[in-house]
């Protein structure tokens, strides 16, 4: 039966026909003011580019989508296809309300009884997937309806609505229930049902925003009339309750408050990336939306899920005080930008941002506040910016906690503490790499960036590349070939962007992390402007070579990575390359030029105004690895020794990883077998006494020592006690945190470790690390000294519930002290206990018997290597 489709040009002329209803840049769309038609044309525009783009999530499944005329479509808004057979269809559904368990059921039967009927309508029963495009949202009981569609229908439900749909339209009449109720009910059980709701239609206009101006009229965010809601909704109030009557003067103090909102949102609404050569790019060009993970505190369910496409109600208002800690390079500060800009866009209250690391010499965040708004009297403001912080509608955004010195953190710690306690009537959103202080704001709910899929990355390098050749070459690349080590890669927005930057240069694709940072900064050096032509490459003022840039920036790197310091003004940018140029007087170079250099030629760095500043960290950590395994020479085992011994080894982890690729000799000698004889010298001489316990299981025994190794556990039995609350008075204290003890337990837990906390109702368990352990540096290499330890979650899921009566107020669970009633029962009781709140489903530990065998064989090529194998030249 020949397909009643539309033609581009009847699309064209629909679409001009219409008027378009008015959306602000970012904000939500106004999905319901399009007329039916409209609704469908954008749902079919959507696909078509989807498909086109090879849209990774789509590519497979269809190669073609068409608009169907509009009537009699038999239940069909757009029909998809592969390869010429149905596999696919798009029903939309345009009204201003959720849709009901019964409308969704009505319009999935309408399309199956019209399959009774006309049996090309699906090609494979088997592979087949009917969308459902929803204007406004579904009714909880919808969501839970097509969560498991094929299990999920009632069959009364199916006989009643049925026998409905068959009087209601003519040409179904022919249908008699009770003689196709089987056929009806396989096409339910067989066909795949997926619903796309408003955020999906947001995201992907968002991907592909050539399509906005077609359906919508934009205006732009930073409009007057919506920064004056802003103000009148949430600052005026305050403003005159706190300020009486006859002393009303609030009108400049008013505007100063929207004209640093409207600077700060055309600040953060463009940025200096890397990969687009330091050109000024607008954020949502290249922002991909991200999703954040919590991990609940049941092991058996699901980690609450956020996606940050825009700001979600049940994020930030749910929480009010949210944490995101992760490793570098996974998007943290891009992800805060992008919400501080959401703030603004949906008038969800008076956003302030604030960069951690500019409280520098005990500059509080008040007066960092105070310096945004450009204040007339400071004296006077600071009282009234006070005033206005306690009443609330604030939402404070401190981005990079790990960025603040270890100079200025003991102060910033504690203003940032003190001030947010005096404003708890506000919202606060923190971003760290992991640090041990972090543990100071236990009352934040702790989020990670969930690590992309393939799918996502695929995506983004789209997005990145504009859908050029070039991008769909990359993700063709990644797709043919099993590239063991780029999955990594692939997880971090960063890593993923640097990929793509680096195959515009030369299209292969590196398989280790220091090859792959190495490939990038070649590229950036030998960068050719695309735009230009290949033949047109950008000069450079130093006319360094690459060997000589190469070594200055490694020079560079490891002098501030000691420091701390990854952004400096002039003067101080000035100061370290006279010093540097002292240690290679070999290299000559004008300081101003290879500055300029560094922002245009080669863009590492960013400025903004005096200020020059790492374009991302990651890199200044890169040339650090190279510079302690290229130059520091007989020092090198010696440096890498100290930063693993150190109480900030924690801070090393991306360094550690890029020296475990480029000399893994030395790495291997300076941490690994340090390491490793610790494991041994733990797992051989710690409790001795356990093994002559009666009935005492072996297995048991091992485990005990697998989970102390490096680690001490801490349990609390009871709450109600002085004793016990004033361990809890002092967890509360952020000198605790950074380099505290706990007086009354001196071996549980030293200046080198890392805690913490997690509260159940009966009891408590603090559980400390050496900061020192490379256990996940071993697991992030793969490395094949590990063995695989089993949670089993519902066994030990009662370890938490049966707590044992007797014992003592607090046990510690370590090396050094023992329970001094410990039995076979209560052994397997507190390894229970320990592995179901800290081990995830499955953890990985050292494997003693490999790492005997790996130290057996070094200690021998250490013997067998001759002094003569050095001479003889």
């Amino acid at each position: 039966m020949k397909k009643k489709q539309i033609t581009n040009s009847e699309i064209t002329e629909t679409v001009a026909t219409n008027s378009k209803p008015t959306a602000y840049t970012g904000q939500s769309f106004p999905f319901t003011e399009l007329s039916d038609r409209i609704f469908e044309i954008m749902l079919y525009q959507i696909f078509q580019l989807r498909i086109e783009t090879k849209d990774s999530s789509l590519i497979e499944k269809y190669d073609g989508v068409a608009l169907m005329q509009g009537v009699g479509e038999k239940g069909r808004d757009c029909i998809l296809t592969k390869k010429g057979a149905n596999v696919g269809l798009i029903q939309c559904k345009q009204i201003n309300k959720n849709i009901t368990k019964p409308e969704v059921l009505k319009e999935i039967l309408k399309f199956v009884l019209h399959y009774i009927n006309d049996k090309s309508l699906i090609t494979d029963i088997d592979n087949f997937t009917y969308y459902l495009a929803v204007s406004k949202g579904l009714a909880e009981t919808s969501i839970t309806l097509i969560s498991n569609f094929n299990k999920n229908f009632k069959t009364e439900d199916i006989e009643h609505y049925c026998e409905e749909l068959i009087s209601k339209y003519v040409g179904l009449k022919t249908i008699n229930y009770n003689d196709q109720k089987v056929e009806i009910f396989r096409v339910l059980e067989k066909i795949e049902i997926k619903c796309i709701n408003p955020s999906d239609l947001s995201r992907y206009l968002f991907e592909h925003d050539s399509l906005v101006k077609y359906f919508f009229r934009v205006l732009t965010i930073t409009d007057n009339a919506l920064l004056e809601s802003i103000i009148e909704t949430y600052l005026s109030p305050i403003l005159n309750k706190i300020i009486p009557k006859e002393e009303r003067e609030n009108k400049d103090f008013s505007f100063r408050f929207k004209e640093y909102i409207q600077r700060v949102y055309t600040h953060y609404s463009s940025s200096r990336t890397l990969v687009f050569g330091n050109q000024q790019k607008k954020l949502e060009d290249f922002y991909y939306p991200l999703n954040l993970e919590c991990k609940a505190e049941d092991v058996n369910c699901k980690p609450l899920k956020v996606c940050t496409l825009n700001y979600e109600e049940d994020f930030l208002p749910q929480f009010r005080k949210v944490i995101i800690v992760d490793n570098g390079g996974m998007g943290k500060s891009t992800i805060m930008k992008w919400l501080f800009l959401n703030v603004i866009k949906y008038k969800k209250g008076i956003p302030i941002f604030i960069e951690l690391r500019k409280l520098k010499n005990k500059k509080t965040i008040i007066e960092e506040i105070i310096s945004e708004l450009n204040p007339i009297d400071k004296v006077l403001e600071k009282d009234l910016v006070t005033k206005l912080i306690a009443q609330g509608n604030f939402i404070f955004f401190f981005d990079g906690y790990d960025e603040i010195s270890d100079i200025d953190r003991e102060f910033v710690t504690t203003d940032l503490q003190n001030f947010i306690s005096k404003s708890s009537n506000n919202l606060f959103l923190l971003t760290s790499r992991p640090e041990t202080a972090l543990n100071t704001f236990s009352d934040f709910k702790e989020f990670k960036v969930k690590k992309m899929e393939k799918t996502e990355a695929f995506e983004l390098i789209k997005k990145i590349g504009n859908n050029s050749e070039k991008s769909l070459r990359l993700i063709e690349k990644l797709k043919e070939n099993d590239f063991e080590n780029i999955d990594d890669f692939l997880q971090s927005p960063l890593l993923v962007s640097l990929l793509y930057k680096k195959f515009e240069h030369r299209e292969n694709i590196p398989i280790q992390l220091q090859e792959f940072y190495y490939d990038v900064f070649e590229a950036l050096y030998q960068d050719h402007d695309l735009t230009k032509g290949d033949s047109f490459v950008r000069n450079k003022k130093t006319k360094l070579s690459f060997n000589d840039f190469f070594q200055i920036l490694r020079e560079f790197a490891y002098y501030t990575f000691k420091k701390e310091e990854i952004e400096y003004n002039d003067a101080i940018l000035n100061k370290y390359l006279d010093e540097i140029s002292k240690r290679l007087p070999h290299i000559k170079f004008k300081f101003t030029d290879l500055a300029e250099d560094l922002v245009k030629a080669v863009p590492l760095f960013n400025k903004e105004g005096l200020q020059y500043k790492w374009s991302h960290k990651s890199f200044q950590e890169y040339f650090t690895a190279e510079y302690i395994c290229r130059d520091s020479k007989e020092k090198q085992v010696s440096i890498l020794n100290q930063m693993y011994k150190s109480s900030k080894s924690e801070k090393y982890f991306f360094v550690f990883k890029l020296c475990y690729d480029i000399d893994f000799k030395s790495f291997r000698e300076s941490v690994i077998v340090p390491y490793l004889n610790e494991f041994v010298e733990h797992f051989e001489n710690s409790f001795s006494s356990l093994h002559s316990l009666p009935n005492i299981d072996l297995n048991e025994v091992i485990l005990r020592k697998l989970i102390t190794f490096n680690k001490s556990y801490l349990i609390i039995t009871d709450r109600n006690n002085d004793f016990i609350n004033s361990i809890f008075d002092k967890l509360k204290k952020e000198d605790f945190f950074n380099g505290g003890k706990l007086e009354n337990f001196p071996d549980f837990m030293d200046d080198d470790h890392k805690i913490i906390v997690i509260v159940f109702s009966s009891m408590t368990i603090i559980g400390s690390r050496k900061k020192s352990d490379i256990l996940e540096l071993l697991i992030d290499k793969k490395s094949d000294l590990l063995k695989q330890i089993k949670n089993d979650s519902k066994k030990n899921k009662k370890g938490k519930k049966e707590f044992k009566k007797g014992f003592p107020e607090a046990v510690i669970v370590n090396l050094q002290q023992n329970f001094s009633n410990e039995t076979a029962e209560n052994l397997a009781f507190f390894n229970n206990l320990v592995v179901s709140t800290f081990l995830e489903k499955s953890d990985q530990h050292l494997d003693i018997d490999k790492c005997k065998i790996f130290l057996k064989k070094y200690n021998e090529e250490i013997e067998n290597i001759q002094e003569d194998y050095y001479q003889g030249f």
